[in-house]
C-alpha cells in the first residue's frame, strides 16, 4: 500500500483518464474510482460520453476543422468558367472555319463583354479574394488553352449553337437564387444568348 501511495503521489502530467468526472454537480470523484466501482465495460462507456475521452483513445488533440473560402463557394464560379470556355471554343471556331468568321465574332466578342461584366461582379463580393480582379478582360487578356472541334463547318457552328444554348439555361437557372442585382446580369446576358442561338440558326 506505501508503494501504492507512493506511485499517486509523485508528480506526473495528467493524461485523459487522470483527475476528477463530475457526474453531478459538487460530487467529484476520480476516474480511477469509476473504474474500479463499475467493473464493467458499461463504465468505460459511461466515462467516454461523460468526459468526450476515449477509453482506448490518447491525449491528442481533436482533429481541426476545415474551412472553407467563402469565395470559392460563389455561384458566379460555375457561369464564369463557362463563359470562359465558350469563349475558347468560339475562338477556336473563328481560327477553323472562314466562312463563318465574319458571324462569328461579334458573337465572340460579345461574349467577352460578358465575362468581363462577371469577372467585375465576383471582384465586387469578394474584394478580399487575390485571385479576384476588378480590372475588365478585354481582347489582348482572353482565356487561354485548347479545345477540340469538329471539322466540318456546319458542325462547328452547330456546337458554338450549342454552347449558346447551353449557356442560355445556366444563367436561366442561376436567376431564382441571385440577388437583384446579379439577376439583372443574368437575365440581360440570358437574352443575349438567345440571339446568339437566332443568329446560328
Amino acid at each position: 500500500m506505501a508503494v501504492l501511495g507512493a506511485a499517486r503521489d509523485s508528480a506526473s502530467v495528467p493524461g485523459c483518464h487522470d483527475g476528477p468526472v463530475a457526474i453531478a454537480p459538487g460530487s467529484p470523484i476520480s476516474r480511477r474510482t469509476l473504474f474500479a466501482g463499475a467493473g464493467s465495460i458499461g463504465a468505460a462507456a459511461l466515462l467516454s460520453t461523460i468526459t468526450g475521452c476515449s477509453y482506448f483513445g490518447s491525449d491528442e488533440p481533436p482533429v481541426p476543422t476545415v474551412e472553407l473560402n467563402p469565395a470559392a463557394l460563389d455561384p458566379i464560379n460555375g457561369l464564369i468558367a463557362t463563359t470562359r470556355l465558350h469563349l475558347l471554343r468560339l475562338n477556336a471556331a473563328i481560327a477553323a472555319d472562314a466562312a463563318d468568321a465574319p458571324r462569328l465574332t461579334p458573337l465572340r466578342d460579345n461574349r467577352q463583354e460578358q465575362l468581363t461584366a462577371l469577372e467585375a461582379e465576383y471582384a465586387r463580393v469578394n474584394p478580399t479574394d487575390p485571385g479576384a480582379t476588378a480590372v475588365p478582360s478585354s481582347a489582348d487578356t482572353q482565356p487561354t488553352g485548347s479545345v477540340t472541334l469538329p471539322d466540318a463547318p456546319e458542325e462547328i457552328v452547330s456546337a458554338v449553337r450549342g454552347d449558346a444554348a447551353t449557356a442560355q439555361v445556366q444563367f436561366t437557372d442561376a436567376l431564382s437564387t441571385a440577388s437583384r442585382y446579379r439577376a439583372a446580369l443574368y437575365g440581360s446576358i440570358a437574352a443575349s444568348l438567345a440571339s446568339h442561338r437566332a443568329v446560328l440558326a
